[in-house]
C-alpha cells in the first residue's frame, strides 16, 4: 500500500508497507514520522511505516530502489530492518 499527500512545508508523507523499502528510506536518513496499524477485512495485520520526504523524491527513491540501483551501508540497512521489526512486533 502506497498513499503520497502533500503537506504546507514542500514535504511528502510517504505511507508504505513495505518493511524492506523501509528500512532502504530510513538508511538515507529519512524521517520516519509514524507507524500505523491496519487490519485486513479477513483479519491480518500490518504496520503502515509513515515518511516526511522532500516532495518530488519519492519516484527517484522507489526507481533507485525497485530498479536496483540504489545503494546504502549494509550495516546501517540491516540495523533499521532490525528496527522495524521490533516495531512491528511490539
Amino acid at each position: 500500500m502506497n498513499d503520497v499527500s502533500r503537506s504546507k512545508s514542500r514535504t511528502t508523507l510517504y505511507r508504505t508497507s513495505d518493511i524492506n523499502f523501509s528500512a532502504f528510506l530510513c538508511s538515507l536518513d529519512f524521517p520516519l514520522t509514524a507507524t500505523e496499524q491496519q487490519t485486513s477485512p479477513n483479519g491480518h495485520r500490518k504496520v503502515v511505516f509513515v515518511f516526511s520526504i522532500p516532495a518530488g523524491a519519492i519516484e527517484k527513491m522507489k526507481a533507485s530502489y525497485f530498479g536496483g540501483t540504489g545503494t546504502v551501508r549494509a550495516r546501517k540497512f540491516v540495523d533499521n530492518l532490525r528496527s522495524l521489526k521490533a516495531m512491528c512486533f511490539t
